[in-house]
């Protein structure tokens, strides 16, 4: 278990996708995540489809290594033990519409009376002010909101990306800010209030467009499959086997090894393509070059070819292989937890937080809980009596 955030404890109002994404992140950089669910489903989506209900893989893959509450907000008494709960923590977070937490008596300032070192985090899809606050949002919305949706697709089709990626973006940039809060507590004991919206995550991890647009004033133009580069030594090319090879032979020292490797040092000769500027002004006759050698061969063989000659070079790749790659047995970037519910035998492969610490992978080591499985736990933990909690539970308050 790696222990970056240990001793840190996070109360987690978060559901669906982008809140849990960061929180779990948190988790498996050793954070105690205790998340508070609604007693009558929790988290929505527990509600896919799965082998038992309210464990679907969509929640199972974002909420390993956290202890699951199940408290009625609404009931005084559960709001009561909440407000208990906050008092011993370093961290709340959720991701509701603007006035939400209010009505429900979470606010910030309601938890910061409470707690006033308390690191608040408050994820929206437009943010805690401005004259889109109330909007609800979702990710293919902020996809389009935010450009990402134009900046992808055929030139005359944008689409939108294939994953929630507006939704993995906040929960990255949540999660950074909650970290860069936590250091700042840890040296002056002052706690933040950490507004993070869907659609400014979104503008900042595609930046590089923002920053092209912002100093030219001219759009970047959507180019499908390939790279925004014109140059007919990088881009995407289909092989004998149908599948598509991506090379990236950028500049000139790359289009020289390119040219080498495939055997083709005319091209270095030919004047329509000896410079790099020359390459450049004919890149999409270049471009159809190499695509008719590529055609000619597989991807596997091309992928050995090039790699071995330092051009940079891979092929599109369906999960399955991608999970299957050495490469990440290497790394051990999966991990294999068993006693996960909702699973045929009880096994299932997680992913790791995208790196290791000190060539420790960060992995979860504890499977996701069922709705409610660590309130009694929890409760006991905060000071309250067997016969408390029994009356909590007798009254729908609580659930486990």
């Amino acid at each position: 278990m790696i222990d970056l955030l240990e001793g840190v404890r996070i109360l987690d109002f978060t559901h669906v996708h982008a809140g849990p994404l960061c929180t779990y992140q948190l988790a498996l950089m050793g954070a105690e995540v205790i998340k508070i669910e609604s007693t009558t489903g929790g988290d929505q989506m527990r509600a896919g489809p799965s082998l038992e209900p309210g464990m679907a893989p969509t929640f199972l893959g974002q909420n390993a290594n956290k202890r699951s509450v199940a408290i009625d907000l609404k009931h005084e008494e559960g709001l009561a033990i909440v407000h208990r709960l906050v008092k011993t923590v370093d961290v709340v977070i959720h991701n509701m519409r603007p006035g939400t937490p209010d009505r429900l008596g979470i606010g910030y300032e309601t938890v910061k009376a409470l707690n006033p070192s308390i690191i608040y985090c408050a994820i929206s899809g437009y943010g805690q002010s401005g004259p889109l606050s109330d909007r609800p949002a979702f990710d293919h919305l902020m996809q389009g909101e935010s450009g990402i949706f134009m900046s992808t697709g055929l030139v005359d089709q944008p689409v939108r990306v294939g994953f929630a990626v507006s939704d993995a973006s906040t929960a990255v940039i949540a999660s950074s800010a909650i970290n860069g809060a936590l250091v700042r507590k840890g040296r002056t004991g002052e706690g933040a209030f950490l507004d993070v919206s869907m659609l400014e995550s979104s503008m900042t991890v595609m930046g590089l467009n923002y920053y092209n647009f912002l100093a030219t004033g001219r759009e970047r133009p959507r180019v499908g499959p390939n790279p925004l580069a014109q140059a007919g030594s990088v881009g995407t090319f289909e092989t004998s086997d149908n599948r598509l090879l991506l090379v990236n032979g950028n500049n000139h020292r790359l289009f020289i090894r390119l040219a080498e490797a495939l055997k083709r040092d005319d091209l270095l000769s030919n004047d329509k393509f000896s410079t790099e500027d020359a390459a450049r002004k004919n890149w999409v006759e270049l471009r159809q070059i190499f695509a008719d050698i590529f055609k000619a061969n597989t991807a596997k063989h091309w992928d050995s070819i090039l790699s071995a000659a330092g051009v940079p070079v891979g092929f599109a790749k369906t999960p399955e292989e991608v999970i299957e790659h050495p490469q990440l047995a290497h790394r051990k970037s999966l991990t294999e937890l068993e006693h996960v519910a909702g699973t045929a035998d009880g096994k299932l492969t997680f992913l790791n937080a995208g790196f290791s610490v000190n060539d420790q992978p960060t992995a979860p080591d504890q499977a996701p809980q069922r709705l409610g499985e660590s309130t009694q736990k929890v409760l006991t933990e905060l000071g309250l009596s067997d016969l408390e909690i029994e009356h909590l539970y007798e009254q729908l308050i609580i659930r486990y």
